[in-house]
């Protein structure tokens, strides 16, 4: 699975499943939100924690480069919609979302005002080799192939996730478990190539296939399950966890990791003093629990109680700073393709308790 390079959610089922709703918008237009030096200052999702007021540190702003300090404010693109990372309010204007709040953070952590600009998702990286953005906030994943153009600093796990109805006794742990399921997936994304293999496996061992149905528009996929016309759903993960954490009767009973599942703030190439800085910053709010505070707020990059990364995972993610929970315990930077496998390899996690 590779994050956000092929398709996106759109907006969120108003009314109808998910309780935090969004408005649709042209991702291609840009957007100007900013957050003000020395604090988040930015919108929330409506739960029950509240993102942290963030203050800048000091040993964070002495690591600041000199020409940022100057400039006065950290440039940062995106692309929305994308819930729960980043999307809009209902004025179609304000960003909200994990990515936009945790980049907000940050900035105040260096003490800086945060400039948001929301472009395409396949401009981002062609915009930070021209100098046009300090970083790239976009729940990119640290590919193997995309060190050789941008340096990232890492700040959560992600992967791919099984979604049910909570307490139909579907048991998923795996693609190979999917067969004679009925199983609902955003169209292009590349979970749809995973499906197509799984099912001529479970065909050639005489098992039933997999009916997958793939849809264009990702709140549609969530309500084909909703509303019973699919067993199962595919996705990210944080979209996934997400959904569960929103909708009435919806959990995910297990989730995957690849090996290139760590994600990262696309940072241009060789920019060192500014990926220290941002790494500085990262573990500054890890440390001071409020990286913790706004991951529960969007139910993105939290650990699941009961639920742990594999062992074999662990070995695999544990150099990239995470924690057998799943949780990033410490941002790292990463400028060396060598340091990412090519290709795509499934880690299968446990099957959780009390989903199924």
């Amino acid at each position: 699975m590779t994050h956000r390079s092929q398709g996106f959610w759109g907006c969120l089922l108003a009314g109808l499943l998910l309780t935090t709703a969004a408005a649709c918008a042209d991702p291609t237009t840009v957007s100007d939100a900013a957050s003000t030096p020395g604090s988040t200052g930015s919108s929330t999702a409506s739960t029950a924690a509240t993102v942290p007021a963030t203050k800048a540190d000091p040993a964070v702003e002495a690591l600041v480069p000199a020409a940022l300090k100057q400039k006065g404010t950290l440039v940062l693109a995106t692309n929305a919609p994308y819930p729960p990372l980043e999307y809009f309010k209902e004025d179609n204007k304000t960003l909200i979302g994990y990515d936009i709040d945790l980049g907000n953070a940050i900035g105040a952590a260096m003490g800086l005002k945060v400039e948001w600009k929301n472009i395409s998702f396949d401009s981002i990286i062609p915009g930070l080799q021209a100098g046009k953005y300090d970083g790239g906030i976009a729940g990119f994943s640290i590919e193997h192939e995309r060190l050789g153009t941008v340096d990232f600093v890492s700040y959560y796990l992600s992967g791919g996730g099984f979604l049910i109805k909570k307490g139909s006794g579907i048991k998923v742990g795996s693609f190979a478990d999917l067969c004679g399921y009925r199983v609902a997936v955003q169209k292009g994304v590349s979970q749809v190539d995973a499906l197509v293999d799984a099912s001529k496996d479970c065909v050639a061992e005489g098992k039933k296939a997999i009916t997958i149905n793939q849809i264009p528009d990702q709140n549609v996929v969530v309500l084909n399950l909703a509303s019973g016309r699919a067993d199962v759903v595919v996705g990210d993960k944080p979209q996934v966890e997400y959904a569960a954490g929103h909708a009435e009767g919806l959990c995910v009973v297990s989730t995957y990791q690849t090996g290139h599942s760590i994600a990262g703030i696309a940072v241009p190439k060789g920019k060192k003093d500014v990926t220290a800085a941002l790494q500085a910053a990262i573990n500054h709010l890890i440390e001071n629990g409020d990286y913790a505070q706004i991951s529960k707020v969007w139910n993105t990059g939290v650990a699941v109680e009961g639920a742990t990364l594999s062992d074999q995972y662990q070995k695999v993610s544990e150099p990239w700073g995470v924690g057998p929970d799943g949780t990033v315990k410490k941002s790292l930077v990463f400028t060396d393709p060598a340091a990412i496998p090519p290709g795509h390899t499934y880690y299968y996690q446990p099957i959780r308790e009390g989903c199924a």
